[in-house]
């Protein structure tokens, strides 16, 4: 019953969070790769960490959120569902989050135009075996449609988006692109690091 409360309130209060089938495949990925620790960049009001920390009792999650707002609504949803020992959020722009922890998944889905600053960011912090995870590689189809908005800002946005996902499949890196899940996912990892999904 929380998390459809949790979804209502996103959608009334126009909060982005992961579509179904995105989460699910979330789900199903951490589930099949045996995913112990996440570190999430974009919280939001804590849906998806909360999900990911439900797939199994021994997944940690740290979770980064900037909007105090978000960081305050997430902190209470994720004390609803006594996972406050689960899950760590913290409320600071991820570029200034330092830690040398090791993460089995990154999972990306806060500001679309700084995917690739946080890539690099992290990628000292994803362990030899890991995967990064990026959501709304597509952003609502105007990637590969940039006609579908007349907003400067979107199309700049757009544009970064596009950038970050042409650099990624042409780079040294093993990567998946689903296009059709949610609204369009990325998996990264590191060349021959085998990749369990059932998508």
């Amino acid at each position: 019953m929380g998390i459809e409360i949790i979804k209502k309130f996103a959608k009334e209060n126009n909060v982005p969070i992961m579509h179904d089938e995105g989460i699910n495949f979330l789900m199903e990925f951490i589930k099949e790769n045996n995913i112990k620790s996440i570190l999430e960049i974009g919280s939001a009001i804590g849906f998806s960490s909360i999900m990911m920390a439900n797939v199994n009792s021994n997944i940690i999650v740290d979770t980064i959120e900037l909007d105090k707002e978000r960081y305050d609504i997430a902190l209470k949803n994720i004390k609803y569902f006594n996972l406050e020992n689960r899950i760590s959020i913290y409320n600071l722009d991820a570029l200034d989050f330092k830690s040398n922890k090791k993460y089995d998944l990154i999972f990306i889905d806060g500001p679309k135009a700084q995917y690739n600053k946080h890539f690099h960011y992290f990628k000292n912090n994803l362990n030899e075996n890991g995967y990064f995870i990026f959501d709304n590689i597509n952003f609502h189809g105007m990637v590969d449609n940039p006609e579908l908005t007349k907003n400067r800002n979107t199309k700049a946005l757009v544009r970064k988006i596009k950038t970050f996902r042409e650099g990624m499949l042409n780079s040294d890196y093993d990567v998946r692109y689903y296009k059709e899940i949610g609204d369009g996912i990325m998996v990264v990892s590191k060349k021959n690091s085998e990749i369990i999904s059932l998508f």
